[in-house]
């Protein structure tokens, strides 16, 4: 967006380097979610995601095909934070963690976590998304980005086959 004297905004800047951010190939879903500081989004960097129930709960899905969808996000989400976490999960990992969890009360997003699932004080279940999945994250004033080095979207650590193993054994 173009302000009078013909220069771009701030928010103009941050859409524009938040689609170039997750515009890759089509082989990855990304997800976004916004934080109130720094602080957390490094943490989140770090340790991973945590999330409640479903990683779709406290995220939204976009793609950079759809700018008016992420420039829907950016306007609801504001009020969450200044920072955009931004999550990218293969495609890949995300059917072949799926398909045994067809017409059961899971999620993919539950088999792609570092620490087990723990209940917080309102009695919802809470699981850590593996910090490798987390691309990084965008200052919405500043546009500037800070990657994750960990960051690899197709990576499958041990963890995955042990949580599909001890959720498909829970429900025999």
């Amino acid at each position: 967006m173009e302000s009078l004297d013909g220069n771009v905004s701030g928010e103009s800047i941050y859409l524009q380097n938040l689609i170039k951010i997750i515009d890759c190939k089509n082989d990855v879903v990304t997800f976004l979610h916004n934080t109130k500081t720094k602080e957390t989004a490094d943490k989140i960097i770090k340790h991973g995601f945590e999330f409640q129930s479903h990683l779709d709960f406290t995220t939204d899905v976009v793609s950079a095909k759809d700018p008016i969808t992420i420039k829907y996000f950016s306007i609801v989400r504001q009020a969450y934070g200044d920072y955009t976490i931004i999550i990218q999960i293969s495609k890949q990992i995300i059917e072949d963690f799926s398909a045994p969890l067809v017409k059961k009360a899971h999620h993919f997003s539950e088999v792609l976590t570092v620490k087990p699932p723990i209940i917080n004080a309102e009695e919802d279940m809470i699981y850590c998304l593996a910090p490798n999945f987390v691309k990084g994250y965008i200052n919405v004033h500043s546009a500037e980005f800070v990657a994750n080095p960990t960051f690899n979207s197709s990576l499958i650590l041990p963890e995955f086959n042990q949580n599909l193993n001890r959720i498909l054994n829970n429900l025999s």
